[in-house]
């Protein structure tokens, strides 16, 4: 039938179970340190971008108050 016998197919709950565990383990190997490395270096950079100082939170505000007056405008028919 198949050119191969792999007991991963045959019991996919029990080993997609094993692998995830695998995946987050305690133990990874020296490619999992590296991304981990680097996705917490990237992760850090979005929050430090994102925390509310004073540049973005009045580009925030004033974007939601035009989106807010757009929909009212579309809602509305326009300026008549």
């Amino acid at each position: 039938m198949y050119a191969y016998n792999n007991s991963m197919f045959l019991r996919k709950g029990e080993n997609m179970k094993a692998f995830l565990n695998w995946l987050v383990s305690d133990n990874p190997t020296p490619q999992q340190i590296k991304n981990r490395i680097i996705l917490s270096r990237k992760w850090r950079k979005i929050k430090k971008a994102l925390t509310p100082d004073d540049v973005i939170f009045p580009f925030l505000m004033g974007v939601l108050i035009i989106g807010l007056f757009a929909s009212f405008l579309l809602y509305t028919g326009g300026v008549r």
